[in-house]
């Protein structure tokens, strides 16, 4: 599956709903064991809430092994390589906690969010 970024999200991939709908068009083919590619051709501007939400989110349901054969990347830029490099070694870190471990990451997150 060949999905060009841009198309779907615009010039920014920046927020949890442009990542949310990344997920939503990869989740199931890659679950299923079809590689997909993801062109960020034209995408100027990333954040990590659309990597946390459209990738990160993946690591729930789906080995590093799995992503690494299965999901690629184009045109990428260095940027955007570095926020996304970034967001799966947290997500890698979040997933492999036991699941009082992720309550309380959870609850430190809310807290600080509410703080703000």
């Amino acid at each position: 599956m060949y999905i060009k970024v841009k198309d779907l999200v615009g010039e920014n991939a920046m927020t949890l709903d442009d990542g949310e709908a990344v997920y939503a068009r990869i989740h199931d083919p890659l679950a299923h064991g079809e590689a997909v590619e993801l062109d960020f051709d034209g995408v100027e501007v990333f954040a990590s809430p659309f990597f946390n939400a459209g990738i990160g989110r993946l690591l729930g349901d789906l080995t590093a092994d799995t992503l690494n054969a299965l999901l690629k990347f184009e045109h990428l830029s260095d940027f955007g390589n570095r926020v996304l490099r970034r967001v799966i070694e947290n997500a890698k870190e979040y997933y492999g906690a036991t699941a009082p471990q992720r309550q309380e990451i959870d609850r430190i997150v809310h807290d600080n969010a509410v703080a703000a």
